[in-house]
């Protein structure tokens, strides 16, 4: 098993494209909500996933193994409809508590001889990432110390009234010097809960200037039901070669937070998928 996984993992190094294809169905609308009857109309495609093994920290025994993936695009729009099985809902990130998250990965030149593992130098990637941490803060209030242990302190917020409404109450100078700045600010009162990063290589990646994505994850039933939602286009910044009537590829990497995975401990599908936009 040993000599199959690194065999696998060399091949995918080497950029060598595996036969799996997802079709992107051309519909009148993209829709956030992942149970959107929208979504019945295209068939979904599975994607095996291995433990992150290229670099440290590694993930050798990840929780998941496998997740379904279904693609949509009105023209402008695309989205992925992302479901995989988790035992547990972790919607919280802190110091040993890790969130549950997702992210789909495309090239920016639609080629299969971009290194799967984030790209490399002048091959660059854009990924995706949504985490379900995110989400909570944005439709739950931030989650800080009151709200994820209610009976161990009390901290009082000069800035804000409890729930603390997130970002809004953020956005002020006393929440600027809570959480570290403006810089710090402005990476974590973004409205939505996907955030866009572009890596040149393991290890490179960078938050983009401009973050246009959007997304909306729902647990039920010991599974999580995401969908990652962008425009083809977005103004004012780069911007992969992909679109209506073009094929590309895409990958994707999940983590189980209740597994300590975060970072680089993820699980991932290690070949590309040759995307076809309707």
């Amino acid at each position: 098993m040993r000599y199959t996984g690194l065999l696998t993992l060399g091949l995918a190094l080497a950029g060598i494209s595996f036969s799996q294809e997802l079709v992107c169905k051309r519909a009148g609308s993209v829709p956030l909500d992942p149970f959107d009857r929208a979504w019945g109309s295209t068939k979904a495609l599975e994607v095996a996933l291995s433990g992150q093994a290229v670099t440290t920290p590694m993930e050798l025994k990840p929780s998941v193994s496998k997740l379904s993936v279904k693609c949509l695009n009105d023209g402008k729009n695309i989205a992925f409809l992302i479901v995989w099985e988790d035992r547990t809902e972790d919607r919280f990130h802190l110091i040993s508590t890790f969130s549950d998250a997702v992210a789909v990965q495309i090239p920016y030149k639609p080629t299969p001889d971009v290194p799967v593992t984030m790209g490399d130098k002048g091959q660059r990637v854009l990924i995706l990432h949504w985490s379900a941490f995110r989400q909570e803060n944005i439709e739950r209030g931030y989650s800080d110390t009151a709200k994820v242990y209610p009976n161990y302190a009390y901290d009082w917020y000069p800035h804000a009234e409890a729930p603390y409404k997130y970002p809004e109450n953020w956005a002020n100078q006393y929440a600027l010097n809570y959480i570290g700045g403006e810089k710090v600010f402005r990476k974590n009162t973004f409205r939505t809960p996907v955030r866009e990063v572009v890596a040149e290589g393991y290890g490179s990646s960078t938050w983009k200037d401009i973050q246009g994505a959007e997304g909306k994850g729902v647990y039920r039933n010991g599974k999580w039901h995401v969908v990652i939602k962008r425009a083809f286009v977005e103004e004012n910044t780069s911007n992969p070669e992909w679109g209506p009537g073009k094929e590309t590829f895409v990958s994707f990497a999940v983590w189980d937070g209740s597994n300590g995975e975060v970072g680089a401990r993820k699980a991932l599908s290690y070949s590309w998928i040759k995307l076809k936009v309707e």
